[in-house]
């Protein structure tokens, strides 16, 4: 169960970097065509360099943002698997996917048994 928690936030997260790459990619495309073009709003030099710096700033804080934002969303789609497998005990996870365990349960509860040992040997009194 938790392998398949992590699969599917890994895939999840492949899935958001792409749209979060295609999202970067056109912001970056039309904005770099608006800095290139603010001469057509100004009508004098002045105008169209303010203009044309408002506009890259506006363009290098979107990309900024967009990073951000894929940044925490990944962050927080991989933290859902781990969260989980923190607060749920591996017998949970199991019982909760179906899985049974055809093993005993060992002095710990959670199925594991001890390796066997030698017998221990008695001291003798004199």
């Amino acid at each position: 169960m938790r392998r398949l928690l992590w699969v599917i936030a890994w895939i999840a997260v492949a899935i958001w970097s792409l749209v979060a790459w295609g999202t970067y990619g056109l912001f970056d495309l039309f904005g770099g065509m608006a800095v290139r073009n603010a001469d057509m709003i100004g009508a004098t030099p002045e105008s169209v360099e303010w203009i044309a710096w408002a506009l890259a700033a506006l363009r290098g804080l979107g990309l900024g943002a967009i990073v951000f934002v894929w940044g925490l969303v990944s962050l927080l789609t991989l933290a859902v698997p781990a969260v989980l497998g923190l607060l749920v005990p591996r017998s949970q996870l199991a019982s909760m996917s179906g899985e049974r365990r055809d093993y005993p349960a060992g002095p710990r509860g959670d199925g594991y048994q001890p390796p066997p040992q030698a017998p221990l040997r008695q001291i003798e009194r004199r």
